[in-house]
This record gives structure tokens, C-alpha cells and sequence, in this order.
């Protein structure tokens, strides 16, 4: 299994940070693409389109000099997750599958402040007629609630890793020790997890900041790992060359 995981495009909360009127309290519990992140979406659709299909995995290639030839796409359900997702699977024709558990760390929630004290607002993220209706390319891989995919408030963070953990399991059981090139449309943070359970760094550790490294993936970069045999070889990692200078976020 070649096993590339991507970013979604910057979405309406990552173009707050850095905002000289930054105020948390514009922060979205889903946020959409923004127009550069359709933009960084679409670009990278077309550098993942490059190439054949049919051309063989070679140590020579594992840069992705020649080829992608990405066979399946997974994404989380958070919007930024789906739309970017979209504009690959329809730029690639390939199949994309939503999957609740690649959703970032936290989940889908909002704190807001009542009364002087901070309250979870619970929602449950997309509905599956929202989905159908808006994004007909994706398939769910198991059913989800008819109020939306999300169970409500937010995640503990004890429970990210091993959803991570969750996550690899399924990627195994689906295409381990086989030729397929997955594409994992994530986030930021939950990428994070990710990277912690595949080399199998500070799993007791709840607290990512509290760990003495830390690692980062821009908008739509583009990170793969060469797996065979539960062995995993780091090819590269935050690749944006794809991208302009000035639509690196």
C-alpha cells in the first residue's frame, strides 16, 4: 500500500489566524473552503492526476517524479474535509468514501461563553441528505445518523490516538500488503495522531503539547508513506510544490 495523506484546502477558520481583527469568536464549529482553498484544492488534484495509472512503483519513483495514479480517496466529514475531497475524487475519477473517524481533533463543536462561563454548544455536523444532495461524489462507508455524523460536544483527547490507531486498522484491512494508492484527505491535528501511531511515539501521552516535538501539515500538502508488511518507510512529507508561493498556508 502507498499511503498519501493531504490536507484539506485552508478553510474559513484557518484565514482568521494571522488576521490583524482576529476574534476566536468568528470561529465556525465546520467550516467551509475558502476561494484560495478551492483554488489549493484543485492544484493539487491536478499534480495528483499527473502520470499513468499503470506505472509501476519504483524506488526511483517514489518522489512521485512520474506518477501518482491514486486508486482510492478517503475524507473525513468535516465540509473543508469533503470539498476538498471532491474536487480530487471528480478531477482523478475516482471513488471517495467519507469516513466519521478521519474528522479533526475536537470534533464539531462551538464554546461559547454564557453568562461569563464557557458552554459546549452541541451539533452534529453534516446530515446524510446535506451530503447527498451537495457532494453526490461521496460514498459513506457505514451509515450515519440522519442528525448528522457527529455524536455531539467535544472529543476527549484521550480518545485520539486510538481513533488514529482505528483508522490504520481499517486502512490495513482494506488495502494492506496489497498495490493499492490510497489518498487520506485529513486534518491538521488529526494528522498529527496519525504520525504518533504509525511509529508508535508517545501513545499514553494525551496532551500533544505537552511532547517536545511536533509536527506540521500545510493546506493541501501532501505527505506518503511506502507500507508493506506493517513496515513503513517515510518517503516525503508537507509536500507544496504544487503550489505558487503565495497560496502556501
Amino acid at each position: 500500500m502507498e499511503l498519501y495523506f493531504i490536507r484539506h484546502g485552508q478553510s474559513e477558520n484557518n484565514a482568521l489566524y494571522g488576521a490583524e481583527d482576529y476574534d476566536m469568536g468568528n470561529r465556525r464549529s465546520d467550516p467551509k473552503l475558502t476561494d484560495l482553498g478551492r483554488n489549493q484544492a484543485q492544484l493539487a488534484a491536478d499534480f495528483l492526476k499527473r502520470g499513468a495509472l499503470a506505472a509501476p512503483i519504483q524506488r526511483k519513483g517514489f518522489q512521485n517524479r512520474t506518477e501518482y495514479g491514486l486508486t482510492h480517496l478517503y475524507c473525513s466529514l468535516m465540509e473543508r474535509a469533503v470539498q476538498t475531497g471532491s474536487i480530487i475524487a471528480q478531477t482523478l475519477d475516482v471513488p471517495l468514501f467519507g469516513v466519521p473517524d478521519l474528522h479533526e481533533v475536537g470534533g464539531v463543536y462551538y464554546d461559547e461563553i454564557i453568562d461569563g462561563v464557557s458552554s459546549i454548544r452541541i451539533e452534529h455536523g453534516l446530515t446524510p441528505a446535506y451530503l447527498l444532495e451537495n457532494y453526490p461524489r461521496l460514498n459513506l462507508l457505514e451509515p450515519i445518523p440522519a442528525e448528522g455524523w457527529w455524536k455531539g460536544g467535544r472529543e476527549e483527547r484521550a480518545a485520539r490516538v486510538p481513533r488514529a490507531l482505528r483508522m490504520l486498522d481499517l486502512l490495513f484491512d482494506r488495502h494492506g500488503n496489497t498495490e493499492d494508492r490510497v489518498g487520506v484527505i485529513t486534518h491538521g491535528g488529526f494528522f498529527f495522531c496519525f504520525f504518533r501511531a504509525i511509529f508508535g511515539l508517545d501513545l499514553d501521552e494525551t496532551n500533544q503539547h505537552l511532547l517536545p516535538y511536533q509536527v506540521e501539515l500545510n493546506n493541501c500538502a501532501i505527505t506518503r508513506f511506502s507500507i508493506q508488511e506493517a513496515r513503513y518507510l517515510l518517503v516525503y512529507h508537507n509536500r507544496t510544490d504544487f503550489l505558487p508561493d503565495d497560496m502556501v498556508t
